[in-house]
């Protein structure tokens, strides 16, 4: 399993419980709004990222970070398969990170995932609702579903994180993320975005 091959302490420590959640997962529900989720992003799209952000990180970090996050796709092949969804807002597609080659390599990822038995990807276009609003204008967020059937809801917002337990709180985002699904395109229309995206970046 993935933890067992990289190093804890390689993650920012606000992620660890996380990461050990996320790895044994039976189920993961994930929408994102600003960029593309973790296991779904790309080395060189992670890597300009972590260079990118605050504060400035030395190579070797920034490195041990890329190594990180592509530890944690282990995911999309560990037996048993576990479930995953993905929906990402239309703007964090549209944001450009690295260059117009990462992102066109991105989107070609972003497909391939896509079309995986256990994967589905989903996109909430800009032009939702009537002016773009949608449930999930408060922030992304992951739901997971433990080997004892249990749920948590994880969330980030400027490098401090949130793992919720309490029933109450998980069925209010478990309903929150049933409703920004349902305004989300579905997986073909989905696909087709993402299709005609990579075709804009050539």
């Amino acid at each position: 399993m993935a933890r067992e091959l990289v190093q804890l302490d390689t993650f920012p420590e606000y992620f660890q419980d996380f990461f050990v959640l996320e790895q044994e997962a039976l189920s993961l529900y994930l929408f994102e709004t600003r960029v593309i989720y973790g296991i779904f992003q790309t080395e060189d799209y992670a890597r300009a990222l972590f260079a990118g952000g605050y504060p400035v990180l030395s190579e070797q970090r920034i490195e041990e970070l890329v190594e990180g996050r592509m530890a944690r796709t282990v995911l999309f092949d560990r037996d048993p398969l576990p479930l995953i969804e993905f929906i990402v807002d239309e703007a964090a597609l549209l944001r450009g990170i690295g260059s117009r080659a990462v992102m066109r390599a991105q989107y070609r990822h972003l497909i391939a995932l896509a079309q995986r038995r256990n994967v589905t990807v989903q996109v909430v276009p800009l032009d939702c609702g009537f002016s773009g609003e949608h449930a999930g204008t408060s922030g992304g967020l992951a739901l997971v579903e433990t080997p004892r059937h249990e749920r948590r809801v994880y969330m980030e917002q400027q490098d401090e994180s949130l793992l919720l337990s309490n029933p109450a709180k998980v069925s209010l985002y478990s309903q929150r993320y049933a409703k920004i699904r349902a305004q989300a395109l579905g997986p073909r229309e989905s696909l087709g975005l993402i299709e005609r995206l990579a075709g804009e970046q050539q």
